[in-house]
């Protein structure tokens, strides 16, 4: 009897550790998504400075030979849309990880017997939760507002690659300025995405102070 009292004991301390170690790898997942979506933030953000740098200069001070400074300004625009494609990706796999550790965490809340220490992960899970919901919306934001400035600039581009002559540039400077007037609230609003992705992924990384 002694035996089996010993193997039942030692069989639940090893479940609860397992859950333990889930939800310690689901929320370093969560975390690491997170912290490489704010990277990825970061460097398009410092991307479409180039973009708006080539493109200025291209139709702004064109030079006799225009195909150099357009083949500047297209692989700025290809890589601008390779940047933003990499953030939807971290951004979804976060989401699916996200969902994964907080479905762990209410499995792992229906066996706590304690009511205050049930409160409070409860509690603690609702801050998280909210948090993930404050990233969802300021992703929301910023891909929108991303949306028509990489059109504009996809179409400056399309424009050029059949039209690239004086006459193209002079037709698309309208939609460029726009694009350099309109910049800012973009600016702002991946800053903030990145921020929130940064403070988040800051929370649930378990070598870190919790937040």
């Amino acid at each position: 009897m002694k035996s089996i009292r010993l193997l039942l004991i030692a069989t639940a301390l090893g479940l609860s550790i397992s859950c333990a170690t889930t939800s310690h790898r689901k929320a370093g997942n969560t975390s690491t998504s997170l912290k490489e979506a704010a990277l990825g933030v970061d460097r398009s953000n410092a991307q479409i400075d180039v973009v708006l740098a080539t493109l200025a200069d291209l139709v702004n001070s064109p030079h006799a030979d225009l195909k150099p400074q357009f083949n500047l300004f297209s692989a700025a625009v290809s890589k601008l849309e390779a940047e933003a494609k990499a953030v939807n990706e971290q951004t979804a796999a976060m989401q699916e990880q996200g969902a994964a550790y907080f479905q762990q965490w209410d499995t792992e809340l229906a066996t706590i017997q304690n009511e205050n220490i049930r409160t409070r992960s409860l509690d603690r899970k609702n801050t998280v939760s909210a948090r993930f919901d404050k990233v969802r919306a300021s992703y929301v934001q910023a891909k929108a507002d991303f949306a028509p400035f990489m059109s504009d600039l996809r179409d400056i581009r399309t424009v050029l690659t059949a039209d690239l002559t004086a006459g193209g540039l002079a037709s698309v400077k309208s939609v460029s300025d726009k694009a350099s007037r309109n910049v800012y609230p973009l600016r702002a609003s991946l800053s903030g995405l990145a921020v929130d992705f940064k403070t988040l992924g800051v929370s649930l990384s378990a070598s870190t102070p919790t937040i």
